[in-house]
This record gives C-alpha cells, sequence and structure tokens, in this order.
C-alpha cells in the first residue's frame, strides 16, 4: 500500500472531479479501481479526509504486489507495473485536485479576488522554492504580486514563526508613508523602492488588501492616469457619457483617454460592473475589431446589439464598422 498523504498535503481535493473520473463514493470514501497487465492486476486508489493511498493488487491471488513500492526492487516486469502504477496516481492527482500551498483565510481570499476580477492564477516558478508563487499581467508579462511563505524574521520582527504574505508594487514616491513596520513592510526580496510586504494573517483587513492589489496591478500596466480602484471606475464612467449618440468606442480608447492604453483589460473589468446602464451607456464600447462582447452585462450582445441599432448603428454578423462608426475625439 502507497500512503498519498504527503504528495496530497499542498492539493485541494475535487470530489466532484473524482465522480467524474470514475471513482465510486462509499460510505465517506471515494474508491477508483482499474484493472492493468490483461486484467492481472488491479489499481485501487482510495480517498477520504483521513485515508488517502493507493494499492496494485495481484488478481490471481489477491493480495498487494508490494514490490513496486520497495525502492530496491528491480527488474522488467515490477519496472513496466510500477510505470502504470505511478501514471495512474499521477493523473488522478493532475485532474482531480489543484495546488493549495497557502491555506490561510485571507490567502485564499485574495486568490479568489485575483481569479474572479483579472483571470490570473498562481505561477509557481521555482522548483526549490515551492512555497512561493506569482501573479502576472497578461498584457505585459510584468509580476504584479507574489505570494509566498516567509519567516517574521526576514521581516524585522522578532520570531521565527512561519507567516503567509504577498508582495505588491506601490508608489516610489509614496512607499516610505505606508510601511510601518506593523501592517506594511518593506518588500521581501524585491525592490525595496517600489514594493512592499503584507501578512496574510488578517493584520490588515482584506478589503485594505484588495485596494493594495488593484493599485499594484495598475502600477504594473504603467497607469500614468493617477487613479486607482473608484475613482479610476468613475472617470470610466464619466467617460461613457461624453460618447455622442450614433458613435462606439473601443477598450483601448477608453483607456488612452484615461493616460495609457494598458488599462484596456481594467476597464473592461469596470464596465462589467457598472451600477447603472442608462446613465452610463457601456454598451457603446466594443473591442479593437468592432465586435460585440459576448457577455455584454445587461443581457448579453443581443441587448447591446439592439441598443446600437437604437442609436442608428450598423451590426453585421455581431460586428460594427469602426471606420464608419467610431468617435473621434478632437
Amino acid at each position: 500500500m502507497r500512503n498519498l498523504s504527503s504528495k496530497l498535503e499542498k492539493r485541494k481535493i475535487n470530489y466532484e472531479q473524482l465522480v467524474k473520473y470514475g471513482f465510486e463514493k462509499e460510505k465517506n470514501k471515494y474508491i477508483y479501481k482499474t484493472k492493468i497487465q490483461d486484467n492481472q492486476f488491479e489499481i485501487n486508489v482510495v480517498i477520504s479526509e483521513k485515508e488517502k493511498y493507493a494499492r496494485l493488487i495481484d488478481l490471481e491471488n489477491e493480495t498487494d504486489f508490494i514490490l513496486v513500492d520497495i525502492e530496491d526492487s528491480n527488474g522488467k516486469f515490477v519496472g513496466e507495473l510500477r510505470y502504470q502504477y505511478d501514471q495512474i496516481i499521477e493523473d488522478v492527482i493532475a485532474k482531480c485536485t489543484s495546488v493549495e500551498i497557502f491555506k490561510t483565510n485571507q490567502s485564499k481570499k485574495i486568490i479568489n479576488y485575483i481569479k474572479e476580477k483579472y483571470n490570473d492564477e498562481l505561477e509557481f516558478l521555482w522548483e526549490k522554492l515551492p512555497n512561493c508563487a506569482i501573479w502576472r499581467n497578461k498584457q505585459n508579462n510584468k509580476w504584479y504580486g507574489v505570494i509566498l511563505e516567509i519567516s517574521e524574521r526576514k521581516l524585522g520582527i522578532q520570531s521565527d514563526k512561519i507567516v503567509e504574505a504577498i508582495d505588491l508594487r506601490y508608489q516610489k514616491d509614496k512607499i516610505e508613508n505606508i510601511i510601518d513596520n506593523n501592517k506594511i513592510f518593506q518588500g521581501y526580496h524585491m525592490n525595496k523602492n517600489s514594493w512592499i510586504t503584507v501578512k496574510l494573517d488578517e493584520t490588515l483587513k482584506t478589503s485594505e488588501i484588495i485596494k493594495l492589489i488593484d493599485n499594484s496591478y495598475n502600477l504594473s500596466i504603467g497607469n500614468k492616469c493617477g487613479s486607482t480602484g473608484k475613482t479610476l471606475a468613475q472617470k470610466v464612467y464619466d467617460y461613457l457619457t461624453t460618447i455622442p449618440k450614433g458613435k462606439v468606442v473601443t477598450y483601448k480608447q477608453v483607456a488612452e483617454s484615461l493616460g495609457n492604453k494598458g488599462l484596456a483589460r481594467a476597464v473592461g473589468n469596470i464596465l462589467h460592473k457598472n451600477p447603472d446602464e442608462h446613465k452610463y451607456p457601456c454598451y457603446k464600447v466594443l473591442n479593437s475589431k468592432g465586435e460585440l462582447a459576448e457577455a455584454f452585462v445587461f443581457g448579453g450582445k443581443e441587448i447591446q446589439k439592439e441598443k446600437l441599432e437604437k442609436d442608428g448603428i450598423t451590426v453585421i454578423d455581431n460586428k460594427v464598422d469602426l471606420e464608419t462608426y467610431q468617435w473621434k475625439e478632437k
């Protein structure tokens, strides 16, 4: 029998996916069975809250074939069985679990927030540093966040306690004012002139960390408009009210009007949270090809099409001719 606890220690098990994979639930256990080697052997993988193990059973005598779990066991036959056994185990882990290195409630909230708002996943770049990962801005590949496990002593605290923390970009000319060495520290292992570190142990409220994440993201794309968060959103909404009837703009165009074309993705996220469709006509914003939004927030692209056509704008195959209808700002 092979204990899988260590392999699953830093992973989150998706029990729904286990069932889709072929596991059967028996009381509190999920059990997967598959035969190999011309049905002479059977692999069993068992996963529950308390038990996580795999067995290779010799069906001829109904006993565990333990040689596959003994490192010194050699030979072509044992090697072939071990290979198939290992492949099944690794496939289950890959398809039915996900990485869960960071386990504090605040870390989980932060990871979920970034996934939902920016659609960015953690990247684990260093084999020798499995407890360290980054978030990368897809527009330019610049990092805007690093999450890691760290000793408090590395932050200047007289303690060897290991905590989860996040590194974020911050304005160089304001960084001295925000560092208090209690809730916010100099950036660990990053440029201390432009990065800060925050412990993810509820010392600082999650809502405040989220503001710092948004700020870091905007800095990573070269936000030169001097605004973040609600202020940036309001500037986007106010811009929408200036678009003439019968004209459209692109996400990039809105971003450029705010100071940097790199804000295009941020503009899209803001429009998806439009608080008032009548006051702020977000239906007038299209992508760089003039295409309607598949997920137009107020009813999908068919509703967006209706609104545009009501303004006298021709829509063909869910696309607008920008040469004809794009607003040319003076």
